[in-house]
């Protein structure tokens, strides 16, 4: 029976189990943990774009905001070439309505003179709203990407709870074969 116990606490048993513990450790810090990692970057390189993606919607709603004060100006003014501004002003609308999907706008564009000052607010408005829709949609993704980072952080936190815990053990098992010797 003592011999059974003894080739059970042989040192080399605490050293095998220790350097296992140890093994198991490093393969959860670099394989387990480094997954996690990838998706975090994943997530971070994607909420990058759509900080990105949001800043250029704000400055196109300036944009926007600008070319109407531009127009309200140009439309205010007489005009020695008014067809030349008459182009402009309508190419511009255009734009707007194409780029911005305001089809509702379209039948009104048709049928105005080229001059209608109404009709260059409410397109820029329906613009600069649309744009502040996308803006507000982008932002609640970003938050929804900032959501799926915050399990994934803890998960690295306690995977490297229970690796540094195996470390430990481990190095434990093998400075008690020594202890084991004596």
């Amino acid at each position: 029976m003592r011999t059974r116990l003894d080739r059970w606490l042989a040192p080399w048993v605490f050293v095998l189990t220790g350097i296992l513990f140890n093994i198991l450790a490093a393969v959860i810090t670099h394989y387990f943990i480094g997954l996690n990692n990838d998706a975090i970057n994943l997530i971070d390189r994607n909420i990058e774009r759509k900080q990105v993606l949001i800043d250029s919607l704000w400055q196109a709603r300036i944009e926007v905001e600008r070319k109407k004060e531009f127009f309200i100006l140009l439309l205010a003014t007489p005009d020695d070439n008014p067809a030349s501004s008459d182009t402009i002003y309508r190419d511009y609308l255009q734009k707007l309505l194409s780029s911005h999907g305001l089809k509702e706008f379209q039948t009104r564009m048709d049928h105005d003179s080229g001059s209608e000052l109404n009709l260059l607010l409410d397109i820029s408005d329906a613009a600069q709203a649309a744009i502040i829709e996308s803006i507000n949609s982008t932002y609640f993704e970003s938050l929804e990407l900032r959501d799926a980072r915050m399990p994934l952080e803890s998960d690295n936190s306690r995977l490297y709870s229970i690796a540094i815990f195996l470390q430990v053990i481990g190095l434990i098992l093998v400075l008690a074969r020594d202890l084991r010797r004596h």
